[in-house]
């Protein structure tokens, strides 16, 4: 990561955003903002962990070894998500890796910084024991889809998945582009696999495909195959 200046103090950093003014000027000399490149490895599964890092811009993926050749994409994490917390504990390494998908730009802290944070601020511990509550939540809830739903409605839910997180552009389309293999990971499948599934939909009319950009056309039909 390249470090370009000391800690951002922008809206869409969890940590900057939530803090006290008093804190945050305690901290201030300890964090930095970098920047990472498309492709660049934020932190590896298995590396020490020493840092918690929160997004401020772009699109980072966390995500688990699933065999020699294959992962599983386990979040795309946007804006105002904090990665690297899950090193926190008596391991102290990271359980999972994280990529960035497009330029991105995160703030940084020690864990040991963010620790004595967490005793000094207690209505930050509880905004972040809350956060942590949510990706909690919803990590449970993704799993329950992977194992009861046809993969038909993991690639749907993927799809509405991805909307829900950003949005869609003055077209109308899902306001990310992401490459299918990722997506494939994400859903839990091999890539022949999704694609298949992908151009089923496509033909069904429930979307509309343009390069790596997806519209969605019928919402009650794709909500439909992640109920079944």
């Amino acid at each position: 990561m390249d470090s370009i200046k000391r800690l951002c103090g922008a809206s869409t950093c969890f940590l900057c955003n939530q803090v006290s003014d008093e804190i945050f000027r305690a901290i201030k000399a300890k964090g930095t903002q970098g920047q990472i490149a498309k492709g660049q490895i934020l932190f590896k599964e298995g590396d020490k962990a020493d840092t918690i890092y929160f997004i401020t811009e772009g699109c980072i993926k966390t995500h688990m070894k699933w065999s020699e050749d294959r992962e599983f994409i386990l979040h795309f994490n946007r804006p105002g998500e904090v990665l690297g917390y899950r090193g926190m504990g008596g391991d102290l390494k990271y359980p999972i890796s994280a990529t960035a998908l497009q330029k991105s730009y995160v703030c940084s802290l020690s864990l040991d910084s963010f620790d004595r944070l967490l005793d000094a601020d207690p209505a930050f511990a509880r905004k972040f024991l809350n956060f942590h509550i949510n990706e909690l939540r919803d990590a449970e809830k993704r799993m329950r889809d992977l194992a009861l739903m046809e993969v038909k409605g993991r690639v749907a839910n993927t799809v509405i998945t991805l909307e829900a997180q950003f949005g869609c552009d003055s077209l109308g389309f899902i306001a990310i582009e992401l490459k299918r293999q990722d997506l494939a990971y994400y859903a839990g499948t091999v890539y022949e696999t999704f694609f298949r599934m992908l151009k089923q939909l496509e033909e069904e009319n429930t979307f509309e495909l343009n390069g790596k950009k997806i519209k969605i056309l019928d919402r009650k039909l794709l909500q439909a195959y992640c109920t079944n």
